[in-house]
């Protein structure tokens, strides 16, 4: 069995102007984990979080360390705005966690949006669109390894949670079921009570959201969010990103005034 986490970096709003505050990305990806890693992943990702915050593990205090949550966003600010000292620690902790990721079998899927300003942006729609991109090709993978799969998403309100999810819903129920290897549609949870889900949001936040804004920059030229140094300091990852994209076209990336032109992200 495998499940699959889903989180999302930026905002579903919509761009007025490139200028202003809102996020002009919007990133939603899963990660699908094998269910006999899961332990190990989940103890060795405690391990990691400890060293980054405390400089040492702490055994005892492991259950209270996965309750608290480190946010990609913030790993991201100190990669791009921290001294030498706290940068070199998130980077050391990005470098840590994708070799344990890649060392479990995890795969990487999901969808780069990036907003064009005036554009009639359905934030709500892309989101349940990238899901279900997300769902079709983990269910690949289940059929590969003929195993049997859940996702659980990253909880964002009831009727959000209801809008992106009911596609995949209503394709489990149709007479020939899209999704058979799935045990239940979509599920939420909240991230600081779930692994998988602190560690996706740290692969979105963290890495994924400034290497499209590097990659995309010319879309957005005067985004106050995107750094002249991103590509420099985050190309390093992509290699091994990538290679959690085990399926070619998993992760993709679009303009959302083009939903169905995707090009490949990495």
């Amino acid at each position: 069995m495998h499940i699959c986490y889903i989180d999302e970096a930026g905002c579903p709003g919509y761009l007025p102007a490139n200028n202003t505050e809102i996020q002009p990305a919007l990133i939603i990806a899963g990660l699908a984990l094998p269910k006999e890693a899961l332990d190990s992943i989940g103890r060795q990702f405690i391990k990691i979080k400890q060293l980054y915050l405390y400089g040492e593990t702490r055994p005892n205090s492991r259950h209270q360390d996965a309750l608290n949550e480190l946010k990609g966003a913030d790993l991201r600010r100190a990669i791009r705005e921290g001294n030498k000292l706290d940068a070199g620690k998130a980077h050391k902790l990005a470098h840590l966690l994708l070799d344990t990721l890649n060392a479990h079998g995890a795969e990487l899927y999901g969808q780069v949006i990036i907003k064009v300003p005036d554009d009639k942006f359905n934030g709500t729609q892309l989101y349940a669109d990238a899901m279900m991109r997300i769902a079709k090709n983990y269910h690949q993978l289940l059929d590969k390894e003929l195993s049997d799969g859940l996702i659980v998403a990253d909880f964002r309100g009831t009727e959000i949670n209801g809008k992106v999810a009911q596609p995949i819903s209503l394709a489990m129920w149709e007479q020939k079921n899209t999704f058979p290897r799935f045990h239940l549609p979509p599920t939420f949870g909240n991230s600081n009570s779930h692994v998988g889900l602190q560690i996706a949001d740290i692969i979105i936040s963290t890495l994924l959201m400034p290497l499209a804004l590097a990659k995309f920059g010319e879309h957005i030229p005067e985004s106050k969010h995107k750094k002249n140094d991103d590509l420099l300091h985050f190309k390093r990852y992509a290699k091994r990103l990538k290679t959690l994209c085990r399926n070619g076209t998993s992760l993709v990336a679009i303009r959302s005034n083009q939903a169905n032109h995707a090009i490949n992200f990495l």
